[in-house]
């Protein structure tokens, strides 16, 4: 790896969780105070915080799983400039194609809750719309070019972002 390309991925480590940990939250809690005139940082409920806080370290774990199995295995980092060189089908890829998105979503989602913030909801629902078309019509794509059959067999087999809890993964 070049010192431009470590210099990328160590950006994205910085960039991402900034987005997922700082802004976002601080952004809902701001409309929030702003249209919704709250005046609490936090939800009241200390089971409802835990419940966040325990979905959002789900997600953290989730997503730090993929960015091992990315650079362990596919030989590449999450970010598109410098993709994994080989098809990632282990650990929760065999469950579904997105974990790292499901990771991102279970963040929102659990700080919604933490938060107790209507607008880190829709927040939250515009990355899940948005890391949908992307799957969709910009990685997949790319993915089949990148990797041909062995992408379209897993395409056919595993799916986007929720998992099929009647399917037995191979």
């Amino acid at each position: 790896m070049t010192i431009r390309e470590k210099v990328i991925e160590i950006v994205t480590y910085i960039i991402v969780p900034t987005a997922m940990f700082v802004i976002s939250p601080a952004l809902g809690k701001y409309l929030d105070h702003l249209v919704l005139k709250t005046d609490y940082l936090f939800v009241q409920n200390i089971i409802l915080m835990s419940v966040g806080i325990l979905v959002s370290l789900m997600g953290v774990s989730l997503i730090l799983w993929t960015i091992f199995l990315f650079k362990r295995y596919g030989k590449g980092t999450p970010n598109p400039t410098i993709p994994p060189k080989e098809l990632v089908i282990r650990g929760p890829y065999k469950i579904v194609r997105n974990p790292m998105v499901l990771g991102g979503a279970m963040i929102l989602f659990g700080e919604v809750v933490v938060y107790y913030s209507l607008f880190l909801l829709l927040i939250s629902i515009l990355y899940v719309i948005i890391t949908y078309f992307n799957a969709m019509f910009v990685e997949e794509p790319e993915l089949k070019k990148r990797f041909g059959q062995p992408y379209e067999q897993y395409l056919k087999e595993v799916p986007r972002f929720l998992p099929n809890i009647f399917r037995n993964p191979k």
